[in-house]
């Protein structure tokens, strides 16, 4: 048996589903005028820009290794110093190295007068030995003996030159001008041969790193325009274009980094973060409406146009979205008057009235 609670419950329900089945019908059989804003779908070019947050890049990073070891006793140079080409950022002890150097200078003296000697001698020799004075022994063990300090001196020489090498080494020069990225020592620090000691970078040399995923990579080629801003330059744009793609790391990733070089990057330096957009399409007579125009009902996307104040659901495919507007790849032509404010309250056949048309 069924109670007459249960009866009037299930009519109602009943009375609710029917009535939101019957929106649309209702809207346009009762005849009500609904207050709408128009414009008119335009026609116009639409480039196509994928945009991205990427990283300033040095195009020249070199890192100075020490070349030789020691305690380092002078650092001149910071994180973030300007420096100029053949300036000095710091030097090691050089105390046993003057002490080589020294070495090296007295046995060098010490040779040059053991074969000054050793000339005289063969030379006294030879001209005994023509008179049969001297034997031929005699002479050739003074030859041997002088050939051997002759050796000897080269090598002393080398020796010299090998320390004073090591005492040009131990100042650390700027190789080139530009900003220490990194300073890896400190005073007092004692370094090995190899050590990195400073990072250095060029501002004149910089690129735009700029990531893409996967589902956009295809898109992005070389050659195509970019537009660079960043915090470090408000309201400046820079442009250029992609110079070189690179596949970021990972296995079977088809992400790529698009790559630009900066020749006027005003302000930037490596390492500050900017925006990126790049330019893969230019579309002609696109057709745009405002996004407000456009409708989600369940069988699609719906844009009202207006005819004679009563509105006609169309069908339509969107796009591109931008500034505000959304491209209509398909059902509307260009130039068809639509609704705007309002139209989501619209239904197909609903009597409408133009509070304000924007041209």
């Amino acid at each position: 048996m069924i109670r007459p609670v249960s009866i009037l419950l299930l009519a109602l329900l009943l009375s609710a589903c029917g009535g939101e089945g019957s929106t649309e019908t209702d809207a346009a059989k009762n005849g009500r005028t609904v207050l709408i804003s128009t414009q008119a779908a335009e026609t116009r070019n639409l480039p196509i820009w994928l945009e991205t947050v990427g990283q300033v890049h040095s195009l020249s990073t070199p890192t100075l290794a020490a070349e030789v070891e020691g305690r380092i006793t002078i650092v001149t140079a910071d994180t973030g110093d300007m420096i100029e080409i053949g300036q000095l950022l710091a030097e090691t002890d050089t105390s046993t190295l003057l002490l080589q150097q020294q070495a090296a200078k007295a046995s060098l003296e010490r040779l040059e007068v053991h074969i000054a000697n050793g000339k005289r001698r063969v030379e006294r020799l030879e001209k005994l030995s023509s008179k049969n004075l001297s034997s031929q022994t005699q002479l050739d063990d003074a030859t041997e003996q002088l050939q051997a300090y002759q050796a000897d001196f080269k090598a002393a020489q080398a020796q010299l030159a090998m320390v004073e090498d090591s005492l040009t080494k131990s100042r650390i020069i700027a190789p080139v001008s530009g900003i220490v990225q990194r300073r890896f020592i400190t005073a007092g620090d004692f370094v090995r041969r190899g050590q990195a000691l400073f990072e250095i970078t060029r501002p004149d040399k910089l690129q735009a790193w700029l990531p893409y995923p996967e589902t956009e990579a295809l898109r992005v080629r070389i050659g195509q325009p970019v537009k660079i801003y960043s915090p470090l330059t408000p309201g400046t744009v820079i442009r250029g274009e992609i110079t070189e793609l690179q596949p970021t790391v990972g296995n079977g990733s088809r992400a790529v980094m698009a790559i630009v070089d900066l020749e006027n990057h005003g302000d930037l330096r490596p390492g500050a973060t900017l925006s990126g957009k790049v330019l893969v399409e230019n579309r002609v007579q696109a057709v745009m409406v405002p996004n407000i125009s456009v409708v989600r009902r369940p069988a699609g996307h719906l844009v009202y146009v207006i005819n004679d104040e009563k509105a006609t659901a169309r069908l339509v495919e969107t796009g591109h979205s931008e500034g505000g507007f959304i491209e209509i790849v398909d059902g509307l032509n260009g130039g068809e008057t639509i609704a705007t404010d309002g139209a989501a309250f619209l239904t197909d056949g609903a009597l409408v009235k133009v509070a304000e048309r924007v041209n």
